[in-house]
């Protein structure tokens, strides 16, 4: 992996206390806003290993229910994120397991969300310094790499005009 600027080493501003637990973690979870085109209604978020462990304590259940919500890393509301799930019709629930078996890494998640007839499954890994990494989109093995200062709706399009992504969002 890259870095492409002095950010991705030392981190984007951000609501804490975490990059790796919360800034890339809300990059994932904004990631699969932009692909379903807004707030999912259902989530059924898997946390693996590290993440698995130490979710509530840094903060990334709140993180990735941001991203959901279409929040950046540097919104202050993260903080409220599981209880604004409600004020936006989220529903969610967390798994966690030791190990994924997708992707060898400590700080991975796997999301399964539908809204409006459309659902995605999407895998992503937090590498750090606000960097993360989708590495999965519907079982299909993809490379993408979040940073937060990336334009996640024009990542999300190109990848919306695969036609079979089109077909699996369109529920066929």
């Amino acid at each position: 992996m890259e870095y492409q600027s002095c950010f991705d080493i030392i981190g984007p501003i951000m609501v804490g206390p975490s990059s790796s637990h919360t800034a890339g973690v809300v990059s994932i979870g904004k990631f699969v806003y932009e692909l379903l085109g807004g707030s999912p209604q259902r989530a059924d978020i898997t946390f693996y290993d590290s993440f698995s462990e130490t979710y509530q304590g840094h903060g990334t259940d709140k993180a990735l229910l941001g991203g959901l919500l279409g929040m950046n890393t540097d919104d202050t509301r993260i903080r409220y994120a599981v209880e604004l799930t409600k004020r936006y019709g989220l529903h969610y629930e967390f798994k966690f397991e030791d190990r994924c078996p997708y992707y060898d890494h400590p700080n991975t998640t796997v999301i399964r969300a539908r809204r409006t007839g459309h659902f995605v499954k999407v895998g992503g890994v937090s590498l750090g310094g606000g960097l993360s990494k989708i590495f999965m989109i519907d079982d299909e093995i993809v490379d993408i790499r979040l940073s937060t200062s990336d334009d996640f709706s024009e990542i999300a399009a190109k990848f919306r005009s695969n036609p079979f992504h089109e077909a699996i969002l369109e529920g066929v």
